[in-house]
């Protein structure tokens, strides 16, 4: 192979791929963990580039949140290098990058058809599967309330490891208290979906002699979080009861 600082002049080609997210066993690469063909590619100039060309286990490419890494086949053009870490970076770094959802960017390599541009764009009747999915948040934010002008409440929480936003929900402590802790009949209302801040002013009047309740979790493009704890002490599973109260967050 050429070292990556005697490469030829740039020819670009566009490399249209879809990425389904799907559970699956890793082995040395983790693509079409179905077993059902799902391990193509299309391009105009290279024809048909195969994500999985030695069965699995074998030479292939490996999807993480970061980025694609390993080896694609295709007979017009050969291997095909989706990362410089698979020899040496250090005549040059190059790699396909992934942004943690699945939208692909960056360029691979091959000897034969020059720098490869990769795009998640586009439906397409064919597709890459991998076993890749990125992790959703575990734990929850620690939440604070504190008291504003009027009515309104400013709501505080701390990051969360994983999550890039976040939910709050809220309900009448007096239903609360009535259903025994069950979050089906005491959530009212989603008031914040996906916010991406860490901070949130609720605003509202409760009933004389009643105040709200308020809860966060996390999300990110792997699916949502808990509002969970976690801990023995805690009455009744909240995720589920707040989906069933019909007033969560979607």
């Amino acid at each position: 192979m050429r070292h990556a600082g005697q490469r030829a002049s740039p020819r670009f080609v566009l490399l249209a791929i879809s990425i389904l997210l799907t559970g699956g066993v890793a082995f040395a690469e983790n693509i079409d963990p179905g077993s059902d063909g799902s391990k193509f590619a299309w391009a105009e100039n290279l024809g048909w580039v195969n994500a999985q060309p030695s069965g699995p286990g074998g030479p292939g490419v490996q999807v993480s949140d970061s980025d694609l890494t390993g080896w694609a086949w295709s007979e017009n053009a050969g291997w095909i290098s989706l990362s410089c870490t698979n020899g040496s970076c250090a005549g040059g770094s190059y790699g396909v990058t992934n942004d943690g959802c699945g939208t692909l960017s960056g360029s691979a390599w091959s000897e034969n058809a020059g720098w490869i541009t990769f795009s998640s764009a586009g439906p397409n009747p064919y597709r890459v599967t991998t076993g890749w999915r990125r992790a959703v948040p575990t734990g929850t934010p620690s939440l604070t309330a504190d008291k504003m002008n009027g009515s309104d409440v400013l709501l505080s929480w701390t990051a969360l490891s994983g999550a890039t936003s976040f939910d709050i929900v809220q309900g009448a402590l007096s239903a609360l208290k009535s259903s025994v802790g069950n979050f089906q009949f005491a959530t009212q209302a989603c008031i914040a979906d996906n916010t991406t801040a860490t901070s949130f002013t609720a605003g509202g009047t409760p009933n004389a002699g009643d105040g709200y309740w308020f809860l966060v979790r996390g999300e990110n493009c792997g699916g949502d979080g808990t509002y969970d704890t976690g801990e023995a002490t805690q009455a009744g599973l909240r995720d589920a009861e707040i989906a069933a109260s019909g007033h969560g967050c979607p």
